[in-house]
């Protein structure tokens, strides 16, 4: 039999179906989880006469159940238990997946089992075909709590249409649904699926009602929480994606702030390293410098990225690229190229280096750039130049003293021979005058062989506390004729509270004399010298040709000759060397030699055209 239009039936489906329609577009448009459980109570509430409800939301970490939304309820009681401890009503429904409609038995629909009873319920499930798999039909079945055999045989009559039976018993004092709702006489159980997990159940029931609830508000119901575990699974697995987003970002972040940190941390030890450092890649383009190589070299970082590596070097650009050829193949992987070479500073000077050449390496072990380790070894070369003079000295000063002595022996006899022989001849005999020139060299060899046994054999320092002042003062006090004569402008500097040194006064002015009379014969008449005197508790940071004492006194004595030329400033102290006419080359030697016996240091500095600047150290006095 057709049903018109006007039926009552059809018009009561036709409404169902605009609620659930209404309910679907309206999950339709949120991803909350909390958003759409409360649009699951509204929409029941709206399409059925179901009077109290409650959503309990399955928290899929922690395992609980938590009551998240409340209607119809005079006094509220939220709630957060573990799934392993619900009741076998809640556990049921779990279970086959489909809502439960629980009645009260009819025999005893008056009665309330005691609270530690054990209550046997009796589950009727619809009896249908294909109830396996995904597609399965969602069917409502009826449970009738506290039934007996009565009640049963009673139950089955009434409800004729159901051909499954099974029986349930769970304890009253359970976790259960009363707990929520109370005794009620009837209520529904509507667990929250979708085709991949469990989110929940919503708890129904009308307490005002005289009547049970019905099937059609049970189906409506269930229709609505069906469709809606759909958005919430889509929900959930959103808030789960920002969560996952949200991690993944703070990891991120974290990880950032690690590889900044690195980045800052190896950046700090790049550009601390004394050492220069300069980075190239493979086509040995500079890439990166540090402030070592910056001032070391005195170009500025913008200068050097992105110049050829080897513009830096005095050597031909074919040896640099040799020693790059195939991706540095033949740099050890281990110990890299190490080699001295003189690198060339931006004012074209010349500087002499150690380096060592790396490859770098990408993860995957292939060639992706160069290194170039530098460290100036200026000081090193000089120290070298040093003790290459220090050991020429000996050997020479072993041979001047065994030349000197074999020479001064016969030049006294030949000198008192001499002197024999002048008296033979009269004042006014031209022989007179020509003994007495040879006498003049003669004693003029004497004088040179006394310099060369100074030289070879020192004497041993009568070591004082002296003032400087005092020493300098005497000194030039023996010039001061040769000064006023060429008319030389003189400047002296002390300064303040000076310690006294400890040292020789009569070597030590023999050392200040040499230094000013050299600096009187280089300069022209109307030059100008000048000395300074200074205290400094480190040592000096020019070549330290032998240990220095703690504290240095240092003396600076500068005049404003035409300089020395660079391929003679280092070989001024050996002996012999001289660019006077008449001079011995010994009087710088034994004013080295006399700074040496005192643990000071002595160089000089001189550019053609600017003068010439000696620089002493004297160790500054322990003597009481």
């Amino acid at each position: 039999m057709e049903h018109s239009s006007g039926d009552p039936v059809i018009q009561q489906r036709v409404i169902d179906l605009r609620h659930l329609y209404r309910s679907i577009t309206k999950m339709a448009r949120s991803d909350t989880v909390d958003t759409l459980l409360n649009h699951i109570v509204e929409d029941v509430i709206e399409a059925t006469a179901l009077e109290r409800l409650v959503v309990l939301y399955f928290d899929q970490q922690e395992k609980n159940l938590e009551s998240r939304v409340f209607y119809g309820f005079e006094q509220i009681s939220d709630i957060s238990i573990p799934f392993s401890k619900v009741n076998g009503l809640l556990k049921r429904a779990y279970a086959d997946r489909e809502p439960l409609n629980v009645l009260k038995s009819p025999s005893k629909s008056g009665e309330q089992p005691p609270k530690d009873a054990a209550v046997k319920c009796g589950i009727f499930k619809d009896d249908y075909p294909n109830r396996q798999g995904e597609n399965r039909r969602r069917h409502i079945n009826l449970c009738f709590k506290d039934i007996d055999a009565a009640s049963k045989n009673a139950a089955i009559s009434e409800q004729g249409q159901f051909r499954h039976y099974s029986v349930l018993t769970y304890h009253n004092n359970d976790q259960t649904v009363e707990s929520l709702i109370g005794n009620a006489r009837s209520f529904l159980i509507i667990p929250i699926f979708d085709n991949q997990n469990f989110y929940g159940y919503v708890l129904a029931d009308k307490p005002t009602a005289k009547s049970a609830v019905s099937y059609d508000d049970a189906r409506i119901a269930s229709a609505i929480v069906a469709h809606s575990a759909t958005a919430i699974g889509r929900a959930v697995r959103h808030h789960e994606m920002l969560q996952r987003i949200a991690k993944q970002n703070r990891e991120l972040g974290h990880h950032l702030e690690e590889i900044e940190e690195l980045k800052s941390f190896y950046e700090s030890i790049f550009q601390c390293l004394r050492s220069g450092l300069v980075t190239a890649d493979n086509s040995l383009q500079i890439t990166q410098v540090n402030k070592a190589a910056i001032n070391l070299l005195g170009f500025s970082e913008q200068e050097l990225i992105g110049a050829p590596i080897h513009t830096l070097f005095s050597a031909g650009e074919e040896e640099i690229k040799t020693i790059f050829a195939g991706g540095g193949q033949c740099i050890d992987p281990r110990t890299g190229y190490l080699s001295e070479f003189e690198m060339i500073r931006k004012n074209d000077d010349p500087l002499p280096t150690e380096v060592c050449f790396s490859t770098i390496t990408d993860k995957n072990g292939k060639t992706a750039g160069l290194s170039c380790i530098f460290l100036d070894i200026t000081q090193r070369k000089k120290m070298e130049a040093h003790l290459a003079r220090m050991d020429r000295l000996a050997s020479l000063g072993e041979l001047a003293s065994g030349i000197a002595h074999e020479i001064r022996n016969p030049l006294a006899g030949i000198a008192g021979a001499l002197q024999i022989l002048s008296k033979q001849f009269s004042q006014e005999n031209p022989s007179h005058e020509i003994f007495n020139e040879v006498f003049r060299q003669v004693v003029r060899l004497d004088d040179f062989v006394k310099n060369l046994l100074q030289f070879a054999r020192p004497n041993t320092p009568k070591l004082e506390a002296l003032r400087i002042e005092d020493i300098i003062d005497s000194a030039l006090f023996l010039v001061s004729n040769q000064l006023n004569k060429k008319n030389i402008s003189l400047e002296v500097v002390h300064g303040n509270t000076q310690p006294k040194i400890q040292g020789d006064k009569a070597l030590l002015q023999q050392v200040f004399l040499n230094i000013i009379i050299n600096a009187l014969d280089a300069m022209n008449a109307g030059g100008s010298l000048q000395i300074k005197t200074m205290w400094q508790e480190s040592p000096i940071q020019e070549p330290i040709y032998c240990a220095p004492a703690p504290d240095q006194l240092v003396v600076e004595i500068s005049d404003s000759g035409p300089g020395i030329d660079d391929k003679n400033l280092d070989a001024i102290f050996d002996p012999f060397f001289t660019t006077k006419s008449q001079g011995t080359g010994l009087g710088l030697s034994i004013t080295h030699r006399i700074i040496e016996q005192h643990q000071g240091t002595i160089f000089a500095t001189s550019r053609p055209g600017h003068g010439t600047t000696f620089t002493l150290s004297l160790p500054v006095s322990t003597l009481s």
